[in-house]
């Protein structure tokens, strides 16, 4: 066996040592920070004929960086992916990812409990400046997509889990709509991570990582990754990155690589915290309902299984009671803090849906009074003890 396929065989040696190539750093076990914003040449044929497809050469910092290719390579092989693109931010990589597969006039599928802004880009800007259109849908069942699609669609837009009320789309079956479509398949898998699911062999087509929550790990982050099985796809993406600028500063590529380091054993411990307090609150009797895709309860357990291998930290959950009961919850617990992001150290709660009217509460498949919280790292026994003091302010 090669190296090369021992490497892919072993997510936990990608994570750790795969594309670092100590040989080009000194033997330095942790590759350095390249802070430059450009690289000299000997001559200028050397320019001239410069090669952007070798991984080892580099011209400028809006384009490549080495440090920056450590973390596309290691991505890419998780991803079983040709290649992948690292972006300052999740909203740089997903607007890309839309300019790059769509044009003036196309339309768009998108599951209605995909990331807000990304919503509003595509209902936006790209509506007012593409004259696009774009069609949103729950996505639980496939017939959703199925009558949907039309011949204009060139992309279809997946977030599964959603990362709000956890509902699941089914990645092959749309993907095999979309291929006799001719569109393309775009997931955000930032919950599950590469660890517990691959959309690539599943059938989609770019999947995209908000870096700030697992990649990451440690709240002091932000950026985005995108990694795809095409490899004419991937030379558009990197063509189109490099217009746009969007590339991710060599500081956060080697912060997203120490987080590589331990995202496999962190959100093990993630999953097995959540889980412990999913049940806590689903037997809990002043809550209503538990959305957490690990729940044998869960109305997609069964396509859960089929497509993830495992579940992370972040889950919803809607109480007896009215949206200011909730608030009441949410301001009383103390390790949960409250905040928008999550994937990070450090416990979160938030009311998403707080400020909405309720028929768009209605269609986004869960009331004002719906809790969202993401498990942390500081203890299943704190955490539970934290939401059962909060569950007994009302």
């Amino acid at each position: 066996m090669s190296d090369q396929s021992r490497y892919l065989e072993s997510s936990k040696l990608i994570t750790s040592h795969y594309g670092e190539e100590y040989e080009h750093y000194y033997n330095s076990i942790v590759p350095p920070i390249f802070m430059n914003s450009l690289n000299v040449f000997d001559t200028l044929d050397d320019y001239y004929d410069f090669d952007r497809r070798d991984k080892h050469k580099y011209c400028y910092g809006r384009v490549q960086n080495p440090t920056t290719r450590i973390l596309e390579d290691k991505i890419a092989a998780l991803e079983h992916g040709v290649g992948a693109l690292a972006f300052a931010s999740g909203m740089a990589a997903a607007t890309t990812a839309v300019m790059t597969a769509c044009r003036a006039g196309s339309h768009v599928v998108c599951v209605r409990n995909a990331y807000g802004p990304l919503k509003d880009f595509l209902s936006g800007y790209c509506k007012e400046h593409m004259d696009m259109t774009v069609t949103f849908v729950a996505g639980e069942e496939i017939g959703d997509f199925e009558n949907s699609v039309t011949d204009a669609t060139d992309l279809i837009v997946l977030e599964s889990p959603s990362s709000l009320v956890f509902s699941l789309q089914d990645i092959r079956a749309v993907s095999k709509i979309a291929r006799e479509h001719q569109a393309l398949v775009y997931i955000d898998n930032t919950f599950c991570t590469s660890i517990y699911q691959q959309p690539l062999d599943l059938g989609a087509d770019i999947v995209m990582h908000t870096t700030s929550k697992y990649i990451g790990g440690h709240s002091d982050l932000i950026g985005g990754m995108l990694a795809v099985k095409d490899p004419e796809l991937f030379q558009k993406l990197n063509l189109h990155r490099e217009l746009m600028g969007g590339i991710a500063g060599p500081m956060e590529a080697w912060l997203m690589i120490r987080g590589l380091r331990t995202m496999e054993v962190r959100i093990a411990q993630h999953q097995q915290t959540a889980m412990a307090v999913a049940e806590f609150l689903e037997n809990h009797p002043k809550v209503k309902c538990v959305h957490y895709p690990g729940l044998p309860s869960h109305p997609q357990y069964e396509l859960m299984k089929r497509q993830q291998s495992g579940n992370t930290g972040l889950m919803s959950f809607e109480i007896h009671g009215t949206a200011e009961q909730a608030v009441k919850v949410a301001e009383s617990l103390k390790i949960f803090k409250i905040g928008v992001s999550w994937g990070g150290f450090e416990s979160l709660v938030f009311l998403p849906h707080l400020r909405l009217d309720d028929e768009t509460c209605e269609k986004l498949g869960g009331g004002r009074n719906i809790i969202r919280i993401h498990c942390g790292l500081e203890g299943t026994d704190a955490l539970i003890s934290d939401l059962e003091s909060a569950l007994a302010q009302i």
